[in-house]
């Protein structure tokens, strides 16, 4: 894979780079709104929960700096996964592989002017590539209540797959509860 993934437009110069001493310190300033801290891990947990992958020998993850005209301004983390046959994407889906998009942060300075839009667009090209391996499908998830990721996705393609759980948990969600702001969605772009 090449180091830089290049996206331009007029105005915006979007870029996927990997995390380097140079940029670290960057990456890890990236702000979330007040609203998003509950929902979204930080940039901090994210690149220790990659860490914690890589000393246990596990696929390496995907994690770049998401760049505009130079300028960090987010972070997407990526994984490939082999599925079991008793997963819900392989028996709704058949899906036997798939790439998640674990983690997608935007700057809380940069969202609701398209960066966001534009900086999925990049990844969803770069996994189109199958960089660890052919796949059936990208996967993703978000709260049930967070309206803007909802959109967003629906936008590039994404579908929701039907299945819901507890984000906190992960146990199958009651549709009795009330509690929506617990509940984690699943959404899928098929790649073949």
């Amino acid at each position: 894979m090449s180091e830089v993934i290049h996206l331009g437009e007029e105005n915006k110069m979007i870029k996927l780079e990997k995390i380097t001493h140079n940029n670290f310190q960057e990456v890890l300033n990236i702000k979330l709104t007040d609203t998003q801290n509950d929902c979204v891990n930080s940039s901090i947990y994210c690149l220790a929960e990659a860490y914690v992958d890589i000393i246990n020998n596990e696929k390496p993850p995907m994690l770049f700096a998401i760049y505009n005209n130079g300028e960090v301004i987010g972070l997407v983390e990526m994984g490939f996964y082999e599925l079991k046959k008793d997963s819900f994407l392989w028996k709704e889906f058949g899906d036997k592989y798939t790439y998640e998009v674990n983690t997608f942060l935007i700057d809380e300075r940069y969202q609701g002017k398209g960066f966001g839009k534009e900086a999925m667009n990049k990844v969803i090209e770069f996994l189109r590539t199958f960089p660890q391996g052919e796949a059936d499908s990208i996967t993703l998830s978000y709260w049930m209540t967070n309206d803007a990721a909802r959109r967003l996705y629906a936008s590039m393609g994404f579908v929701e797959t039907g299945d819901v759980w507890d984000g906190e948990t992960f146990e199958a969600w009651d549709t009795e509860r009330a509690d929506l702001e617990n509940a984690e969605v699943g959404a899928r772009l098929e790649l073949k």
